[in-house]
């Protein structure tokens, strides 16, 4: 690693070199011109000094090396004022160089009495090495070889100033060799550390492009994983129950065949895009008529979901040029995240201007989870949203916004986005004003709703009740909460789970966090890739929690590589399985799972003495078991300890209290504080003597008719025969 004041130097040179122009190749190779620049013009400026000094009558010598240090000082100055790299001026300086060292070897008399001039030619040639231009090498080494032959076939012609004694020829002829050498030899050097530097960026470029690629592949294998998970469950279904799921089968299926070609479409419009074979079809109509349309589209799926959905255009209304097709794209993919994101009670606003500079601004804002700053830069990256610590910030596959993006650039515009994580997010397009297409009533109304059936419904479900969702609750089963955005996949594992569990649902992680805590379902079911909260997220929390840190979670997701299931088989889930999934596989971990409460059960089946093996496993429910015992034994004799008592002080309602201990033990909390004072009863009659009604008073029963009733179902004696 270099030294702290290298790295310090090099970011002071890349900040008084940087332009926004400049990418980090270019950039790059302006900072080796200049270091370049800096290192020639000190080294002449010394050795002309040296000159002065030590030949002092050598004027010719002098007042060449004064002209090369003007010459190179330009190479120092002019890249910190204009930004650009400027080759074509580097090379009219290096060709300069070399003529005017011909010009003073033959002032000196010719290259045998020029003190080794001739190599400061040679060296010019080396220096452009770093032009990207191969042509200005070859051009300056051209004419380094003209000027060698003119500089011979001159000779017999010229004459060597009286100053200029052998002496004095072959001393300078050393100097310039020597120094000229040794700079050449470090520049050489030099030159090859930078290119390596370079193609060892070149190749974690590649790396990244690579890794990029990866995730790509992934992220939309996880899109087609999701609707084939309906389109092979529903098959499934209908081949089993064919007068049952005949209708609603194969409308799932056809909705979620159309997201695959949705897929595969916006997949071929970006690479349309990139081979620049999209086509632009610009009609001139009043643009915010059609704006108000695309929106209205979405006011059915807002109001489901209890999101304020707001429209204003901007006065007058314009009649300007644009892509009706590509605007509708553009229009659905922000509105559709916006509502996404936005929690019920929000608000989604979309607005129109035109702005001092003559550009059609669209806005559109929502007050959801916001973006985090580090990663508002990426947004428009395709799959970006995978690849971040915080939850899933971009809905869908990834491509939406790239594709966005990519159909703005088309356009001629721009966009950009502004957010505060937590407060919501602002994207605003500008477009260019042109009134040159043919003027036209409208596009096609019709054809653009069937183009954006997809979009709305991949938000349809948002705002269902939880009534439509599950059915009706009994006390006995197994309570599973399902955590999933799709509305396809909750009714399917709705189906095929109903009749053996009690389901909940959830449409976020944070929603599903939430309604863990209230409910303390008896297992949890997960997708990963989730608005507000991913899966994962969720799972940390539900595993940190004490009321919840107990719950056996299945994560059933898309994300079907090693490194996902690895990550979520590290943060505590219980079984990880891949879309499609297999139905009896998925009901085997279901019920395998259920039944390892067991394990716990057993555990905490010892009521009056209870010692629990250290277990890192199990730490949270052992100290929750321990906790309600404490308070239980601290007031076994209070008459009046109630299950509400204890709530209030391990801050739990009822409702979770009872789910989380019956869960863990097998026993309601009323059972188990009555065997609790039953077995404390016990001790007493068999190690103190005492008489059964004051065993029963200071174990908390008050009636010792109940008490000898209880005890004797709980141990098959009468308490009066405990008594030794």
């Amino acid at each position: 690693m270099a030294p702290p004041f290298l790295l310090k130097t090099d970011r002071w040179i890349s900040g008084i070199l940087y332009h926004p122009s400049l990418d980090k190749d270019n950039l790059a190779q302006k900072k080796i011109n200049w270091i370049s620049s800096v290192a020639v013009t000190f080294m002449i400026f010394c050795v002309t000094l040296a000159y002065h000094i030590i030949f002092p009558q050598l004027r010719l010598l002098i007042y060449y090396g004064f002209i090369l240090t003007l010459i190179y000082l330009q190479g120092v100055i002019y890249p910190l004022f204009m930004k650009q790299l400027g080759i074509w001026r580097t090379f009219v300086d290096q060709s300069a160089v070399v003529v005017i060292t011909f010009v003073f070897i033959l002032l000196l008399g010719g290259i045998p009495y020029s003190g080794g001039l001739v190599f400061v030619g040679l060296a010019q040639v080396l220096f452009s090495l770093n032009f990207r231009e191969r042509r200005a090498t070859v051009w300056i080494f051209v004419i380094y070889i003209i000027t060698v032959i003119l500089a011979g076939i001159l000779d017999p012609f010229l004459t060597v100033p009286p100053e200029m004694t052998d002496e004095v020829n072959i001393s300078l002829y050393v100097i310039n060799l020597l120094w000229i050498s040794g700079f050449a030899m470090l520049f050489v050097m030099s030159f090859i550390a930078q290119r390596i530097k370079l193609d060892k960026s070149e190749t974690e470029m590649v790396k990244e492009m690579d890794q990029a690629r990866t995730r790509l592949y992934t992220n939309i294998t996880h899109e087609f994983r999701t609707p084939l998970t309906v389109i092979t469950g529903m098959n499934d279904l209908i081949r089993r129950e064919p007068e049952r799921w005949l209708g609603e089968g194969t409308d799932a299926i056809d909705r979620n065949a159309k997201v695959l070609l949705t897929l595969v479409n916006q997949m071929l419009d970006l690479s349309k895009l990139e081979a620049g074979a999209m086509p632009v079809r610009m009609i001139r109509s009043d643009i915010n008529s059609y704006i108000r349309y695309i929106t209205e589209l979405f006011r059915s799926v807002a109001a489901t979901a209890k999101i304020s959905l707001n429209y204003t255009p901007c006065e007058p209304s314009p009649v300007i040029d644009y892509d009706p097709e590509k605007l509708m794209q553009i229009l659905s993919n922000l509105i559709s995240n916006a509502l996404k994101f936005t929690q019920p009670t929000g608000r989604v606003e979309i607005s129109t201007s035109i702005t001092g500079d003559n550009r059609f601004e669209i806005s559109v804002s929502d007050n959801g989870s916001g973006i985090p700053e580090s990663f508002l830069p990426h947004i428009f990256d395709r799959f970006s949203s995978g690849e971040t610590s915080y939850p899933k910030i971009t809905p869908g596959s990834g491509l939406g916004l790239a594709l966005t993006k990519e159909l703005v650039t088309l356009l001629g515009g721009t966009i950009r986005a502004d957010s505060v994580y937590g407060s919501g997010t602002e994207v605003i397009v500008t477009l260019p004003v042109a009134r040159t297409a043919e003027l036209h009533a409208g596009p096609d109304l019709h054809e653009i709703k069937g183009s954006m059936e997809h979009f709305i419904y991949n938000l349809k479900g948002r705002g269902r009740k939880e009534s439509e969702i599950h059915q009706e609750r009994h006390a006995q089963r197994p309570m599973v909460l399902v955590v999933e955005d799709n509305d396809d996949v909750i009714r399917y594992l709705m189906t095929i789970l109903a009749k053996d569990y009690d389901l909940l649902m959830a449409g976020n992680g944070e929603e599903g966090l939430n309604k863990a805590i209230e409910y303390i379902p008896d297992l949890i079911l997960t997708d990963i890739m989730m608005p507000v909260m991913d899966g994962i997220g969720m799972l940390r929390h539900v595993k940190q929690n004490p009321m919840t840190s107990h719950i056996p979670v299945v994560v059933l997701t898309a994300r079907a590589d090693v490194a996902s299931r690895i990550d979520g088989l590290e943060r505590g889930a219980d079984a990880y399985l891949a879309k499609p999934f297999n139905i009896e596989e998925l009901k085997v971990q279901l019920r395998a799972l259920i039944n390892q409460r067991k394990r716990l059960q057993e555990r905490y089946a010892a009521i009056g003495h209870l010692v629990l093996k250290e277990d890192m496993e199990f730490h949270m429910e052992d100290a929750f078991i321990h906790r309600v015992r404490e308070i239980m034994l601290s007031e076994l004799g209070n008459e009046n300890l109630d299950i509400q008592r204890i709530c209030d002080q391990i801050s739990m309602s009822r409702t979770q209290l009872y789910r989380k201990f019956r869960s863990l033990t097998n026993r309601t909390v009323t059972e188990y504080l009555r065997s609790l004072r039953l077995h404390r009863a016990q001790e007493l009659l068999e190690g103190h003597r005492l008489t059964v009604a004051e065993a029963a008073y200071k174990t908390g029963f008050r009636n010792v008719s109940h008490f000898s009733r209880v005890y004797k179902h709980e141990f098959g004696v009468n308490p009066s025969g405990t008594v030794r």
